[in-house]
């Protein structure tokens, strides 16, 4: 960091968030958690319906040939396989079991992470508005109120103890401004971790490059 330098205040914007509706919408289409058990429950149903299939009888074309150096032989024939004994019972309980797991625990992935997601839009909604009443009301007669007390004392209508005390309470009023707009915007951020939207992911990852 250079010897030479100032320090510039900005005041943090953040962009209203969509309903829940919308938010839970975009968790179900765009978790990379959800599309990573989804896909777990695919493969699982792709395997159970595998192992079923195999009982199956299966028909399947045979062909051979034989050259001698006077004559060519071929042969062609129909192979169908009809399976007697129900040797892949095990294997097929094994893929129902395994289906069955993938497809509960997609259930309790999507159930977590609704409630995750509803829980920090409840909080982002308070925080939203502390942040509101802060900055328009509270923070706003803080600073009314020590302006008044500074110029009340400076024309002696004031003791020094009152002047201070207004400063004092404008301090507080804006160190609990500060601290909800902190809140806010890890609420925020908490939220977009769980939508997860592209925007937001190209956002992180330019931020790590």
């Amino acid at each position: 960091m250079p010897t030479d330098y100032e320090v510039v205040s900005q005041t943090l914007k953040i962009d209203p968030l969509p309903p829940l509706s919308t938010l839970l919408s975009e968790l179900h289409t765009q978790s990379p958690e959800l599309q990573k058990a989804k896909a777990e429950v695919e493969a699982t149903e792709s395997r159970l319906s595998f192992e079923q299939n195999s009982r199956l009888p299966k028909l399947s074309i045979k062909t051979q040939q034989y050259n001698d150096p006077n004559f060519t032989d071929r042969l062609y024939g129909l192979v169908v396989s009809i399976p007697i004994w129900g040797f892949k019972g095990g294997q097929i309980a094994e893929a129902e079991a395994n289906a069955s797991k993938a497809k509960n625990q997609l259930n309790a992935q999507s159930q977590s992470l609704e409630q995750q997601l509803e829980t920090a839009y409840k909080l982002y909604q308070m925080t939203s508005y502390q942040v509101k009443i802060l900055d328009q009301e509270v923070v706003q007669l803080a600073s009314s109120a020590r302006r008044i007390a500074e110029v009340s004392y400076r024309y002696g209508e004031r003791g020094m103890l009152e002047y201070l005390d207004a400063q004092r309470t404008f301090r507080v009023a804006r160190n609990d401004l500060i601290k909800a707009r902190f809140d806010l915007a890890s609420v925020v951020t908490e939220i977009q971790r769980l939508r997860a939207t592209p925007e937001w992911i190209a956002k992180i990852e330019s931020g790590k490059q």
